[in-house]
């Protein structure tokens, strides 16, 4: 099997676009019992799991002052199958289920996709660098180098992080008057259980 967690995190991605005792000494006759006093247990560390990537998306994007909203990925509800071709809703039938699995995963993070002036694009990708910067503060580190590619007529600027065991990927797309910023984050174990025939179908 050839799947990667650069393309599963990728394609996590997609599918988010299609988808928070103390005791008390007694009387002086008796002797102090420090020698019988049990030592406080060691406190469990908490696990790194969806609330604290949650946390960490919110406070980075806020910091940088980008507006957007944190989510558990969701998949959006399957348009009816056309009945003409029973191929391609079965194909259609498939990809829901895998962009469903997918979606249990992880969690994302989106800014609005409205019209803005190209000041405001130019600041908009000021803000999404800096939030790249706040995630890094929050101990993300780059598993990728960040890298910008044209697409259509417009640019698209690419960064993916790793943090314990999660996959961090962030893309800021820019066309015309369109602005939209996206950050998915998938827990790699659960990434990992995809084929690569699944993965095929998220990127139809």
């Amino acid at each position: 099997m050839r799947t990667t967690l650069t393309r599963t995190g990728w394609a996590a991605a997609a599918a988010a676009g299609a988808m928070l005792v103390a005791g008390c000494g007694g009387g002086s006759a008796a002797p102090p019992r420090a020698a019988t006093s049990a030592a406080p247990s060691a406190t469990a560390p908490t696990p790194f799991g969806k609330e604290a990537v949650l946390a960490d998306l919110a406070a980075a994007t806020a910091a940088a002052g980008l507006p957007g909203e944190t989510t558990p990925l969701t998949p959006a509800s399957p348009a009816p199958p056309a009945p003409a071709d029973p191929s391609a809703t079965d194909r259609e039938r498939a990809r829901d289920e895998v962009v469903a699995r997918m979606a249990a995963c992880g969690v994302g993070w989106s800014s609005p996709n409205g019209p803005g002036t190209a000041q405001d694009r130019a600041e908009a990708r000021k803000r999404f660098h800096a939030a790249l910067a706040g995630l890094v503060e929050r101990g993300w580190k780059e598993s990728r180098p960040v890298e910008e590619a044209a697409v259509g007529k417009g640019s698209t600027v690419m960064a993916q992080y790793k943090k314990q065991e999660w996959t961090l990927h962030a893309r800021h797309f820019t066309s015309g008057l369109l602005d939209m910023t996206t950050m998915t984050a998938t827990e790699d174990a659960c990434a990992n259980r995809f084929t690569d025939a699944e993965l095929d179908l998220l990127e139809d």
